[in-house]
């Protein structure tokens, strides 16, 4: 997954323009690292977070939850379209000497979370996914690993029984792996005390343990807010429309930007 800090080119929204965090991609080991790098580059302020994502690994997803929910953040299901530079380009310059590395504006249509992802979502303190974003669940696949450890053992006789003196391991071989595609009862438990921590309905469990991993089920904008997985049936403009810098107060992600802060 990688994630970029995007302001708003809505036009004339400047100078209090909504912000937010773009995040991307499948979900991997070192994900929740990444995001937590860029949380120090936002410092402290609560930018929502709107995400695309396939899914992936399933530590991680819970761990970027509960990131977001110790950072009181918002998430919304969706994608952004880059103006100007985008996370794609090296070296880019069309944005030197304005308020913000990326700008763009944050759109629900086409963007999907499943798998994992679901899980990243729970974390938000706003969560919305809209009726033009798609959000699918499948039952969790787990994948064993088996290692071949040869070792060399020194004994020495005591009193006419065999003590261990030395064992030293000789080789590690991949011994092949195998996947499960049943939830067992240890991740079912942590799954249920993390929803109910975030305040997520038992029925999302269930539909996720009842659906084949092979296939993934869609649910509905409605069936999202029975759950409570979703806090209202909004998409991203909730979340990231130049509207939100109008209210009174401003919502938290807005930034205003001057004419003497671009010239420092």
């Amino acid at each position: 997954m990688r994630f970029a800090i995007v302001r708003s080119n809505a036009p004339g929204c400047e100078p209090t323009c909504p912000e937010w965090i773009s995040a991307e991609g499948a979900i991997v080991a070192g994900t929740p690292a990444l995001f937590k790098k860029v949380l120090k580059q936002v410092g402290g302020r609560r930018l929502p977070v709107v995400v695309s994502s396939p899914g992936g690994d399933v530590d991680a997803a819970l761990t970027l939850g509960r990131t977001i929910r110790q950072n009181k953040l918002d998430v919304a299901v969706g994608l952004t379209r880059f103006d100007g530079c985008s996370p794609g380009f090296k070296d880019c310059k069309l944005n030197d000497g304005k308020a913000a590395a990326y700008y763009g504006n944050a759109f629900a249509n086409g963007a999907y979370c499943a798998s994992a992802c679901p899980l990243m979502l729970a974390g938000g303190v706003r969560r919305v996914v809209g009726q033009w974003a798609y959000l699918g669940v499948h039952q969790i696949t787990t994948t064993f690993y088996r290692t071949k450890v040869l070792y060399r053992t020194k004994y020495k006789v005591v009193k006419g029984k065999k003590k261990i003196i030395e064992k030293k391991v000789v080789s590690r071989k991949n011994a092949g792996s195998y996947k499960t595609y049943e939830m067992n009862k240890a991740l079912e438990k942590r799954l249920d005390a993390y929803f109910k921590e975030m305040g997520v309905g038992g029925n999302l469990l269930v539909t996720i343990k009842n659906t084949p991993a092979t296939t993934l089920r869609q649910i509905v904008a409605y069936n999202l807010l029975q759950m409570n997985l979703v806090t209202s049936l909004d998409g991203a403009e909730l979340l990231t429309a130049a509207g939100v810098c109008k209210t009174v107060p401003a919502a938290a992600n807005c930034r205003v930007v001057t004419v003497s802060d671009l010239e420092g």
